[in-house]
């Protein structure tokens, strides 16, 4: 009788193992919109690119750790997009001190579900962030015709 308790308790240990590492790997569906953006003093230039057709979206931009959005914080309440359409806003801040974001959260119905995605952009007393300590060397970042994220590179002197 001891082997068979002992069976049963090894078998249900490894399923609780497996379904909380399933429940783990298991992340939430993201909504399918590409969001790029290029920073700069004291304005953003954003780009969403909706890869499906959305209904009911809601747009949201906000300042986190002292950055603050000046303007209306909810450019896009309940719209509809069509999958391939590019939407580009223009959002005015105040950077905080030191290092601050903007986020920019997009949500709504797509593919007949209830998605959300949100992106952050770090602002160093109102500059992008770079990389490098030489800014002559950092890549200038950029956003191409189809609103791909694209870096600028300089090039190399000897």
């Amino acid at each position: 009788m001891q082997v068979k308790i002992s069976t049963l308790a090894a078998a249900l240990a490894v399923g609780l193992i497996t379904s909380f590492t399933a429940a783990a790997v298991q992340a939430k569906p993201q909504a399918p919109v590409e969001i790029v953006g290029t920073v700069r003093a004291q304005q953003a230039t954003l780009k969403i690119a909706f890869e499906s057709a959305a209904q009911q979206v809601n747009v949201r931009v906000y300042g986190v750790d002292g950055l603050t959005v000046i303007g209306t914080e909810s450019p896009v309440i309940g719209g509809t997009f069509a999958a391939g359409q590019v939407m580009t806003l223009l959002v005015n801040y105040k950077p905080g001190a030191g290092t601050s974001n903007l986020a920019v959260q997009v949500d709504g119905q797509f593919d007949g579900k209830r998605r959300s995605t949100i992106s952050s952009f770090t602002v160093q007393d109102g500059q992008a962030t770079r990389s490098s300590a030489d800014s002559s060397t950092a890549p200038a970042i950029s956003v191409d015709g189809r609103g791909r994220r694209i870096a600028i590179l300089p090039a190399q002197t000897k």
